[in-house]
């Protein structure tokens, strides 16, 4: 089996549901492959090419284009160096990235430069919205999500229980760390998406205290 990730133009990428039927609609219609999806096949399986069969990440070499859409298959085990590569990738060929285990678009027009990392499911090398929403919201008790723009530049929360988020950020050193509590999944996700889009006000409304990690 393989895990595969799809990646299609990011005028599909409304919601996940909009991503999933365009790819199956590109898969189906056995259309003509576009120049930018041969071109993106292409240089993926390029990327794949020196690596032997232990340390490659595509399961199916080379890759082909199905229309506008490129499905990519990579064995379990290599999931991450998959996604480190093909996202990258399918962002500047100004595609989105579409995850059917997961049910969840990465959308590289609300993507943020940076990193997404989960206790569940590894690291995505983007912040989108939709990542932010997708994980915060399916946590269960000690679960975390960190997302990080930069070095000593980060937010991250752990779920503690049913009503309990600790929920922290970090200014550009240990000096500027802050912490606070909060109820809801909805709390935690509304500072992250404020705090990556330079929104104070959606996460400075909370009862900040500067944390001593010394």
């Amino acid at each position: 089996m393989s895990y595969d990730v799809w990646l299609i133009p990011a005028e599909s990428c409304e919601s996940a549901d909009a991503a999933r039927e365009f790819a199956i609609g590109q898969d189906e219609s056995r259309s003509t492959p576009t120049a930018v999806a041969e071109r993106l096949a292409a240089d993926i399986s390029a990327a794949n090419a020196p690596l032997d069969e232990e340390s490659g990440f595509l399961s199916l070499f080379p890759l082909e284009a199905s229309g506008a859409a490129v499905f990519v298959p990579s064995p379990f085990p290599r999931i991450q160096v998959a996604r480190d590569v093909v996202v990258p990738q399918a962002f500047s060929a100004g595609y989105g990235v579409y995850d059917p285990q997961l049910h969840v678009v990465l959308d590289p027009r609300t993507a943020v430069a940076g990193t997404t990392m989960t206790s569940t499911e590894g690291t995505f090398p983007t912040i989108t919205p939709g990542l932010i929403e997708f994980f915060v919201r399916a946590m269960q008790s000690d679960d975390f999500v960190i997302i990080e723009t930069g070095a000593e530049q980060y937010m991250q929360t752990k779920r503690v229980d049913a009503d309990e988020f600790l929920l922290e950020y970090r200014a550009g050193s240990a000096e500027c760390h802050f912490g606070t509590t909060v109820a809801t999944a909805a709390d935690v996700a509304e500072a992250m998406r404020g705090w990556i889009a330079g929104n104070d006000a959606a996460y400075q409304r909370h009862s900040w205290e500067r944390i001593d990690l010394g």
